[in-house]
């Protein structure tokens, strides 16, 4: 039986901190367990990412969010937004060398371009993808459904902090003619 243990919300809690486009926080760093038939993992965040991304196919793009859990310049976990739906939280697959690849207990996939801490909001994503009963032959089975694909990320879409009013002056420039007393 698949379970995920409670310091897995921890890290949850700890990635859905951040509304802003992109930017780097630290935090306390967390630990967290997340148990599977397999695997056990237990996860450092040192700190965390946001990037917004637009997802979909020709013109029509939905926005979709990720947070991004790091560990000095690896990225180590996410927890993505899409819909008004937040996902669990995805751990990363080590064993795909071309892709960012995060993975929930419960099949969850969200697939990025390889980037570290640094680049991770500055190259776009593959695909979401969740675990669908399907039937194949007769038989019912559980089949990987795209839920979006071809995400990149959203440039026009910028959160502006509060900032102080600016007073603006207008300049003109003239042409003044000086004459020298002697």
């Amino acid at each position: 039986m698949k379970k995920v243990l409670v310091p897995a919300a921890l890290l949850m809690l700890a990635l859905t901190g951040c509304a802003s486009k992109t930017h780097k926080t630290p935090v306390a760093k967390t630990t967290t367990t997340v148990t599977t038939q397999s695997t056990k993992t237990d996860v450092q965040i040192d700190g965390r990412k946001e990037v917004a991304y637009l997802c979909g196919n020709g013109s029509v793009k939905n926005p979709l969010r990720v947070m991004y859990g790091l560990q000095g310049q690896n990225i180590v976990a996410a927890q993505v937004s899409y819909q008004g739906a937040l996902s669990p939280v995805l751990m990363r697959d080590t064993s795909d060398v071309n892709y960012n690849t995060f993975v929930s207990p419960q099949g969850i996939t969200w697939k990025a371009a390889l980037s570290n801490s640094d680049t991770v909001d500055r190259v776009g994503a593959v695909s979401l993808v969740q675990p669908a009963r399907q039937i194949v032959n007769g038989q019912e089975q559980i089949v990987s459904q795209i839920v979006t694909q071809n995400c990149v990320i959203d440039d026009g879409r910028v959160t502006v902090a509060p900032t102080k009013k600016v007073r603006t002056t207008k300049t003109v420039t003239t042409k003044k003619v000086y004459k020298h007393k002697k």
